[in-house]
């Protein structure tokens, strides 16, 4: 079983393996989706900026819905299969990020994710592994039209401050799962907002994968989902509305438009993302 864990706790040798996972998949393994157009990185980023309704939508929107963490549970855990397939290792796992920039926290560091953008150069990132100055990790998929193939980042720019630690634990005491407007996902959903705002840039955007911090983001939110059912262990893993379909946990998720290739070729159902070891991982401190 694949286990994860917070960034701060990776070795050098974890966080330099991670990040030479990252560049290969980003610049030698092919695309499924577009072949000879952008590589499998680039995949991940079109899925999920067709998710938000850009390019070609997929419906229905994950986002904004209970949908939101098992849809995201299984982008991220295809993710980390490709990291270890394409770097042939098994052992590299998806770390996390609390969203805290404090100490052994931060993770924009020169030797993993990077630092903020330069805004002497349109908020280029100019410093770390992913800078476009290295040429190994250029920007192929924009929402709209081509625009620039720096990653780029502008942190606190715009917006409320990162989710402090308290923040998390008070919503954690929330139930049921689903609830509008205050139950622990809808709250929950939010403060992932307010992170890909502070963070900006590439992840203000739809295809905010683009900045490989997006994937620390989300295995955080994947860990606090997993914190929230193990403090309320008789509350439903997750609830729809009451004018929902029936049969929600059956339904399939859907990662691509019918006219699109799917991204891989096992599909998966909403309840088969309930538990963490049926897809073959946990967390070092659960």
């Amino acid at each position: 079983m694949d286990i994860r864990r917070n960034h701060r706790d990776m070795t050098l040798e974890q966080k330099r393996a991670f990040v030479n996972a990252v560049l290969i998949l980003k610049n030698h393994t092919p695309s499924v989706l577009r072949p000879g157009q952008q590589n499998r990185y680039d995949d991940f980023v079109q899925i999920h900026k067709n998710s938000m309704g850009r390019g070609n939508p997929i419906f229905p929107n994950p986002h904004r819905t209970p949908l939101f963490f098992p849809w995201h549970r299984i982008l991220i855990r295809q993710f980390e299969l490709e990291l270890q397939a394409a770097a042939d290792n098994p052992s590299i796992t998806l770390p996390y990020w609390n969203w805290s920039m404090s100490g052994s926290d931060d993770p924009f560091t020169d030797d993993f994710m990077g630092r903020d953008g330069d805004p002497a150069q349109s908020q280029r990132v100019t410093f770390g592994p992913f800078a476009f100055e290295h040429r190994l990790f250029g920007i192929k998929v924009w929402d709209g039209e081509p625009g620039d193939a720096g990653l780029r980042r502008n942190f606190g720019a715009d917006g409320p401050p990162l989710p402090s630690a308290q923040d998390v634990e008070s919503v954690r005491e929330l139930t049921p799962y689903w609830s509008v407007p205050n139950g622990w996902e809808n709250l929950t959903e939010l403060m992932h907002n307010v992170v890909h705002g502070w963070v900006g840039g590439n992840m203000g955007e739809a295809s905010s994968p683009n900045d490989p911090v997006f994937f620390l983001h989300h295995c955080y939110l994947d860990y606090l989902w997993e914190r929230w059912k193990r403090r309320h262990p008789t509350e439903p893993v997750i609830n729809f509305p009451e004018n929902a379909p029936h049969g929600m946990l059956g339904s399939t998720l859907i990662f691509n438009p019918d006219n699109e290739p799917a991204p891989w070729l096992q599909p998966f159902t909403v309840g088969e993302t309930l538990i963490t070891a049926n897809l073959d991982y946990g967390y070092d401190d659960l």
